[in-house]
């Protein structure tokens, strides 16, 4: 079960979820003078061949808290992408509420149609994994690993292949090998 961290955060505005010092309210990335202009972030969809994941920059609201970024990299990575791309998320998969822990960890509590409405194969549920572990490993600075949960439990995998029993880092072996990301954590890696 995903409660009781001190000194991580929550974001989703469940009932009875964990309540820490760092724990985030419901709002967007706006500030008292008004909204923040949007930012982008780098989010993963399927190529129109179905063999590899692709980034696009996205715009997502802006943020004043890596927990609250992390919410709107996740809701914007839920969205259908535009044609010929397409999303590595079943149809009516959402995001139920997100923990950041302070030694790097993210765990995305996601809805139920993750696992039921996904369509099976191996390469498909790397797919869904990676595309949300790389969106939030890459765009946010306090994320270094992802845990996904289904329905606020821990799951050994969505659909039978990729063990989601602990938190899985960026990989990007998943991603065309000519994608602006691979450059991206590249020149990352390096500095």
């Amino acid at each position: 079960m995903v409660g009781g961290w001190g000194g991580g955060g929550e974001l989703g505005g469940r009932p009875g979820a964990p309540r820490g010092p760092a724990r985030a309210g419901g709002g967007g990335g706006a500030d008292r003078d008004g909204p923040a202009p949007p930012s982008t972030a780098l989010l993963f969809y399927i190529d129109e061949e179905g063999s590899a994941l692709v980034s696009r920059p996205v715009p997502v609201p802006a943020a004043d808290t890596p927990l609250v970024r992390a919410r709107h990299i996740v809701e914007r990575q839920l969205e259908p992408p535009r044609p010929p791309l397409f999303s590595p998320f079943p149809e009516g998969t959402a995001l139920r509420t997100i923990y950041l822990t302070p030694d790097g960890d993210a765990f995305v509590d996601l809805s139920r149609h993750a696992a039921d409405g996904h369509p099976g194969g191996s390469l498909d549920e790397l797919f869904t994994v990676y595309a949300l572990v790389n969106a939030l490993a890459l765009n946010v600075d306090a994320v270094d690993a992802v845990q996904i949960l289904i329905e606020g439990q821990e799951v050994d995998t969505l659909i039978g292949h990729v063990d989601l029993r602990r938190p899985l880092g960026l990989n990007l072996n998943w991603v065309a090998p000519e994608d602006p990301a691979v450059e991206l954590a590249a020149r990352e890696n390096a500095s």
